[in-house]
Parts: structure tokens; C-alpha cells; sequence
């Protein structure tokens, strides 16, 4: 087996006679039912209350040693309630720490379980772990995403280990002694193990131990951290390295050099004037820039000279990530489709993912922030994702499943490679007087294709601003209580319209959400070209310059294949093209005078206004399909509907008048 790095040293370590903490229990000194955090003064529950209803009880049924261990499994929709906590008797981020247990995990089960970042549970999740239903084994956080995957065994007992350097900010995940891999971590700090089911768990835990080694520092000693800036670009991107070095020493480190090896290149540069004292952390963004290749390549960051000299230890002086970009298929853009709302308390989240990945992966990706509830709403949008999401805010990124925005980047990711079946050109005519914008968008097939393949067009602003209160956004994260947010945590709950600017808002798509059926019939050949138009007429409310014309090209599964994304200039200067010319599905009305329901949200009841189109039927549906109030024939222009006794969430409120209906979402608080 193979005998890691990290190991080594806490070997070595050990066997110098450097110690400092170490704990192992293997539940053999309980009773099978003893609840664990009632029965011993090691452990404690998430709560913190032993004895409670996160309390779970020793097993007998099944053991990596001797007779007893603990079984985990959700007895709940959202999982638990058992939430199982060991503390490791401080806060480390210095020295050397290690982690381990034995696991087994049921066929078809999944299990997780997390280090927390601090004494006081659920201020800081470290290192997240989730074990898959199907093998799979990843690690991460919120601040730097997956760290890494790989797979496991299921109905057998293996030996889980984590590993970390705290001083370097290196660690190491093994299975049964062999690692899985190395990374560094945005968190820096490890307090305790939290083991808890989620829905669909079904694990064992066996012979948990942990060793903690101080380190004592020495006196001029530096050391690189973390190195930022270029580990979530694409083969072909540029970027400019971030090194975090950190004194180890007793020394106060006052200027450092720092040199940078990629692909046969090396950048130095050499920061003066600091004033890092023992385990502070100073950046140092490199001026010169590196340009990543396709292939694993390795980039080594080095600190090789501290207060002008070498450091009195060689050993950390050097950090080293493997680059292995993603290659991204030529002419392909991924489209993310956000959902959102003002009233959404949430919805920040996607908006500060979205800000990101624009200026990330400029041209590889483009946003659209389809809104909900507000006067940003375009209905038609709206009630088109509406099925393709459970809540808000969610995202779909090329319409594939429902996520979270937070986890927008890894779809993107795996979109990115997939190589277009076509590709378009955008053209456009905008009469400035009239506010008519005429788009042509041209496909031209790369691959052959059969079946219904379909087309769209979206009007998308930015720097969309508005005076009204219904602008205000409700932000749950304000006061920093829910964590950093892109600098949402340091504006109020709701942040006033005259502190809120919205980019990517969703104005018009066009024929409708699904887009065109059949439009390049029912087969077309590489090198084929399609032409269709579209004509919008703009709000004069709306600022042209800001405006993009945003292209759809959608399989015959509903999934995006590909997009193209121009300004009306932009569009302007390709030229428009005359084509097949596209007009819109049939709308009971596209005036919101006609139809409309307020407040919205609401707490106890919303008046919906049904105008002077004759009887309505009127039902209105809760998110899982349940119908929650039915009313036909209704002859008023006006009526009230009470609420207060449905479940917070989304309804999807169904008018038919005139042998024609209309959907419009609500949202009770």
C-alpha cells in the first residue's frame, strides 16, 4: 500500500516525540442502546444537549471491532434527527492533524459527514463529505466548491482517513491507507466531526480516532498556502497567479520573493514592506500572467527568499496544484437560466454566481435572470421554467437539471466540452424612433441532425434600475449571519431599489419558452444554414444599449445544444437577414392591466383582477400539483381569495376565459 506524504511526517513526528492529542473510541464501552452523548463526556450532539432527540443510540448489530459501533439513517424527509458531534478539544490551523473511521455503507445507501470549522457548531463548515447512493465520494465547501472525487466501495467496511497540514494548508484524503488525492482548502481551521444521516443514508461508523501534533515554530521560516487565480480557468484562458504565503517563524517576515514554474515558464516577483508576524497570511498577486495547456501540468509556487535570505527550513517552502483545464469545445455557449424574485430573501445567491462566472468565463457563458413576482417578471418566461424548478432561486444551465445557482460552475463545466450541433449569427434592423428591433438568426449546421430541433430568441438588460418598492430586494443575508455573499451581508434587509442594479433580466423570449418546433425539418445535413425572424418591440422603459439578443438552439429533449449572445450594435454590424419569419404563441392577454393578482406575495389574501373578458374558471395549484382552491364561472371583475391558511410557497394560478388560459405564479409568505 502506498504510504503518503502527509502520513510520513505525522509518523515522523510522532516518532521524534512531538505530541499532542490523540483520541480513539470504539464504542466497546457502552451498552447497545446507551444514547452516545449521555453516555460519554466525549461526544456531544449538534444541539448540544445529550440525551435529546439528535442523540442516537450504540448498536450491536453490525461492527468493524468487537461488538458495538453506531448506525446512522433518516427517519425524516430532510433527514435525522440523530446529528452526532465530537469536538477535538480546540481550534487547530496550525500543525499536523489527522481524522479517521471506519464505514460502512448499505447498497444503494448514501452517508456524509463534515468537519467544522469551529468550537461553536454550525459557525464554519470546514470540509464537507457525501458519500453517493452510486460509489461516488466527494469533498468540499461553499467557499471552494468540490475539492475532490473519487469513488468507494458500498456493503463493506473501509477505513475513511483525512489528513492535514495545517501550517501548509495541505490535505489528504485515503481509503484503507492508499490516498485519493491531495488539495488545498479556502478553510484553514478544523474543531470538530459532525456524523449525521441525510435522507436516503443508511451507514455505520466503527473505531473513530483522531491525533493532533502542535508545531512550534522556528525562526525564520515561510511557507506557501494557497495559490489562487488560475485552478478554475479553462485551456486557453489567461490569468495572473495569487500566492498566500504564511510566516511559520518567530521572525517577523518584512519582504519575500516569490517565484512561480508552469509549463516551462517562471515568474518572480518580490513584495517589500510587510509586516507578517507568527501564522499571518499576506496574498501577493504576481503581475505577469500564465496561460493554461491542455494536459495535467504541474505549477509549483515557491517563497525563496524571506527577510532577503533563505529560510531556515527548505522543506515547506514550495506548494504544488495540478492543472488539468477543461477544453472547451470551439463556437459553444452555455446558457444559465436563473430563477429569481425581489421578494426571494435567497435570491442574492444566484445573482452574485452569475456576476462570477460573466467575469470568469467571458463569452463561454450567458446569464439570464428570469424573475418572478416582481415588475422585472416577463409572464411568458416566468410560467416557462416554472416546471423546471422546485423553488427559488434555483438554475438550469442549458436546461438540464434543477440546481442550485451555487452550483451553476460545475454544470458549466461539463456543458462547456460538449461540442454544438450548430452554430448562430445574430443579425439585427433597430428603428431608434420606433423601438422596433428586427433579429435574424442564422444556424448553420455542424452535425447532422434528425428529430425536432427548435429555436428561440431572448431580449435579455442590464444595469436594469427602478424607483418603485416592489425594486427593493429581500436579503437574508444582510449582517453577515448567513455569510459572505458577494457584499450582500453588508447591505439592510430588503436593500432599498436606490442601492439595486439587475443584470441579465429577462425582458422577452420569443415564440415561447420552448422555442420554434421542427424548425429546420425533419432532418438537416452539416453545412445546411436556417434563417429565422423575430421582431420585439421595446419598452421605452428599456435602455437599447444594454440590451442583448440571445439565441436558443434546443434538442429534440428540451436541453439547450448551443446559444449566441450579440448587443443590438453587435447584431447590427453581422447584418440583418431575411428568413422565415417567427411570431408568438396566442396569449390570453400580455397586458397586465387585464390580469393581475396583488399584493404579491402575501400573507393572508390576494385580490386577483380578471378584467372584463366574461366568466372565469379559476384553479390554483400548489407547487406539488395539489389543487388548492377551484372556483368556476366567476362573473366579477375583481375578487379576493383568502390565504391564510395555505403553506408558504409558490402557486401557479390557472384563469380560463373564453376557452383560453392564462398562468401567473403567487407566492404566499
Amino acid at each position: 500500500m502506498k504510504t503518503t506524504s502527509l502520513l510520513t511526517l505525522l509518523m515522523f513526528l510522532a516518532g521524534l516525540g512531538v505530541h499532542g492529542q490523540t483520541f480513539t473510541d470504539d464504542f466497546e464501552s457502552y451498552n447497545a442502546g446507551d444514547l452516545l452523548a449521555q453516555s460519554s463526556s466525549d461526544w456531544t450532539t449538534w444541539s448540544g444537549t445529550s440525551g435529546g432527540a439528535d442523540d442516537m443510540p450504540v448498536t450491536n448489530i453490525k461492527a468493524k471491532s468487537g461488538s458495538n459501533s453506531l448506525y446512522f439513517s433518516s427517519s425524516l424527509a430532510n433527514g435525522g434527527p440523530d446529528d452526532i458531534v465530537l469536538p477535538f478539544g480546540g481550534e487547530y490551523s496550525s500543525g499536523t492533524f489527522s481524522v479517521s473511521f471506519w464505514i460502512f455503507v448499505e447498497t444503494g445507501k448514501s452517508a456524509y459527514f463534515n468537519l467544522q470549522e469551529s468550537s461553536t457548531t454550525g459557525e464554519g463548515w470546514t470540509l464537507d463529505a457525501d458519500l453517493g447512493r452510486d460509489g461516488s465520494l466527494s469533498l468540499g465547501n461553499t467557499l471552494s466548491g468540490e475539492l475532490l472525487n473519487t469513488i468507494y466501495l458500498q456493503n463493506t467496511w473501509f477505513k475513511l482517513e483525512i489528513l492535514t497540514d495545517l501550517n501548509t494548508n495541505s490535505w489528504e484524503l485515503l481509503i484503507d491507507n492508499v490516498s485519493k488525492g491531495t488539495f488545498q482548502n479556502s478553510y484553514r481551521q478544523v474543531a470538530a466531526l459532525n456524523l449525521y444521516p441525510p435522507s436516503g443514508s443508511g451507514f455505520y461508523v466503527d473505531d473513530v480516532s483522531y491525533t493532533y501534533i502542535p508545531y512550534s515554530p522556528i525562526a525564520r521560516n515561510g511557507t506557501v498556502t494557497f495559490i489562487d487565480g488560475v485552478a478554475d480557468l479553462l485551456a486557453g484562458q489567461q490569468g495572473s497567479p495569487v500566492v498566500e504565503i504564511r510566516n511559520l517563524g518567530t521572525q517577523t517576515i518584512t519582504s519575500a520573493e516569490i517565484e512561480v514554474s508552469y509549463n516551462n515558464n517562471t515568474l518572480t516577483e518580490t513584495v517589500s514592506g510587510l509586516n507578517l508576524s507568527t501564522f499571518a497570511t499576506h496574498s501577493v498577486a504576481l503581475d505577469d500572467v500564465i496561460e493554461l495547456v491542455p494536459g495535467a501540468n504541474a505549477l509549483i509556487a515557491t517563497i525563496t527568499k524571506v527577510n532577503g535570505q533563505a529560510d531556515d527550513d527548505a522543506s515547506d517552502d514550495s506548494k504544488t496544484l495540478i492543472l488539468d483545464p477543461v477544453v472547451p469545445a470551439p463556437a459553444k455557449l452555455v446558457i444559465a437560466e436563473e430563477a429569481t424574485g425581489t421578494w426571494c430573501g435567497w435570491c442574492p445567491r444566484g445573482s452574485v454566481a452569475l456576476e462570477e462566472l460573466d467575469a470568469l468565463y467571458p463569452g463561454l457563458i450567458q446569464s439570464i435572470a428570469v424573475h418572478n413576482g416582481d415588475p422585472m417578471a416577463d409572464q411568458v418566461y416566468d410560467d416557462g421554467i416554472g416546471p423546471l424548478i422546485s423553488g427559488y432561486p434555483s438554475a438550469v444551465v442549458d436546461r438540464g437539471n434543477d440546481i442550485d445557482p451555487s452550483a451553476i460552475k460545475v454544470d458549466f463545466l461539463k456543458r462547456i466540452t460538449v461540442a454544438p450541433k450548430a452554430t448562430i449569427t445574430n443579425g439585427a434592423e433597430y428603428n431608434s424612433i420606433s423601438r422596433e428591433l428586427r433579429v435574424s438568426l442564422t444556424t448553420e449546421i455542424s452535425e447532422a441532425l434528425s428529430g425536432n430541433y427548435k429555436i428561440a430568441c431572448v431580449i435579455i438588460e442590464d444595469d436594469v434600475t427602478g424607483t418603485d418598492p416592489k425594486y427593493a430586494q429581500v436579503n437574508y443575508y444582510a449582517g453577515g449571519g448567513n455569510g459572505p455573499m458577494g457584499g450582500y451581508e453588508n447591505l439592510p434587509n430588503p436593500v432599498p431599489p436606490s442601492q439595486m442594479v439587475y443584470d441579465h433580466v429577462a425582458r422577452s423570449i420569443s415564440p415561447n419558452f420552448r422555442g420554434l418546433p421542427n424548425a429546420f425539418g425533419a432532418s438537416a445535413s452539416p453545412g445546411q444554414t436556417f434563417t429565422h425572424n423575430f421582431t420585439f418591440e421595446l419598452n421605452p422603459e428599456w435602455k437599447s444599449e444594454k440590451i442583448h439578443i440571445i439565441a436558443l438552439f434546443i434538442d429534440p429533449s428540451g436541453m439547450i445544444d448551443n446559444g449566441s449572445s450579440t448587443t443590438i450594435a453587435e447584431a447590427e454590424t453581422n447584418g440583418y437577414e431575411e428568413g422565415t419569419t417567427v411570431t408568438g404563441v396566442e396569449m390570453l392577454s400580455t397586458n397586465s392591466e387585464k390580469i393581475r393578482v396583488f399584493p404579491n406575495p402575501a400573507t393572508e389574501q390576494f385580490n386577483l383582477f380578471l378584467g372584463d373578458q366574461g366568466p372565469s374558471d379559476i384553479m390554483i395549484y400548489d407547487m406539488h400539483g395539489k389543487l388548492t382552491y377551484n372556483r368556476g364561472q366567476v362573473s366579477v371583475e375583481a375578487l379576493s381569495i383568502d390565504a391564510h391558511e395555505w403553506r408558504s410557497g409558490i402557486y401557479l394560478v390557472k384563469v380560463i376565459q373564453n376557452g383560453k388560459m392564462q398562468q401567473l405564479k403567487i407566492v404566499k409568505d
